[in-house]
């Protein structure tokens, strides 16, 4: 539980996240982008065009892949999805956003309520302004990305008021691109404004770049990032360390580490 990096408002692990979320108690927030499902997955290793899916699995049509990397992350399995929802169920205390291509947002859904919890809000959408095309031409792109949108039972507030759902922000290219899916930084700076507080604490268990991370510095929030692959850790902690002024105390992390001290769920 040493963190790769540290400083008063961030705290980053480089590990899986399931060696990592059952030592934490409880966030705020958890705002996060999972590796694509294995339908992405599948159009990729095809060439980028969707054949029919292979299997019919539980009632749901999936193609069937091998879950090894090919987008340089392997894909989100439905035992993974499943394990985080609870996770999330067990921690979040209020707002959960989780990013996904369109194909499985309501497997996300299901996974979320279903570990009693949490209930489903909203879908919203991130559309993707400069996204990639159909190459083949032979039917239409996808140009944006679905939002999960969902909160523990009862009373719900955000800094919104009635505003829709959908979000317009170019996508990530040129040198200021460092990981495959990477989000657009304004439009972090965006959902964090709109669903969070200053000093709260967002957690996001799929750090990838930290661009998360950044947002909630940027913003006054604190945050805790998990990251599996040290070379995306490093990015983050390079793009953090650039970052706002520190503002705020570890103070809602449970598990000792260097500066931290941690209470260890029972």
């Amino acid at each position: 539980m040493t963190p790769y990096y540290q400083d008063e408002a961030v705290t980053l692990y480089w590990d899986d996240c399931r060696e990592i979320l059952p030592y934490l108690k409880s966030v705020d927030h958890v705002v996060t982008d999972p590796p694509y499902s294995e339908w992405v997955h599948a159009k990729v290793r095809r060439g980028g065009s969707t054949h029919a899916p292979d299997r019919t699995d539980g009632g749901i049509l999936r193609p069937v892949v091998s879950t090894s990397s090919v987008l340089g992350f392997d894909a989100m399995t439905p035992e993974l999805r499943e394990w985080v929802s609870v996770e999330i169920g067990r921690i979040a205390q209020r707002w959960v956003l989780v990013f996904c291509d369109v194909e499985s947002r309501s497997d996300w859904e299901y996974t979320l309520v279903n570990a009693g919890h949490i209930e489903y809000v909203r879908c919203g959408a991130w559309v993707k302004l400069g996204a990639t095309p159909q190459f083949t031409g032979d039917r239409p792109a996808s140009g944006f990305e679905a939002i999960v949108i969902a909160h523990p039972k009862g009373r719900k507030r955000w800094n919104g008021g009635g505003a829709h759902a959908v979000w317009s922000y170019p996508v990530v290219n040129g040198s200021g691109r460092c990981h495959t899916t990477q989000k657009p930084e304004e439009l972090m700076l965006e959902l964090v404004k709109l669903f969070t507080d200053e000093g709260d604490l967002i957690l996001d268990p799929f750090a990838g770049s930290g661009t998360t991370l950044v947002a909630a510095k940027r913003l006054g929030r604190r945050a805790i990032g998990i990251e599996q692959e040290e070379k995306y850790c490093e990015v983050a902690a390079r793009r953090l360390s650039q970052g706002a002024l520190d503002l705020f105390s570890n103070q809602a992390l449970q598990k000792p580490s260097h500066q931290l001290t941690i209470e260890i769920e029972p």
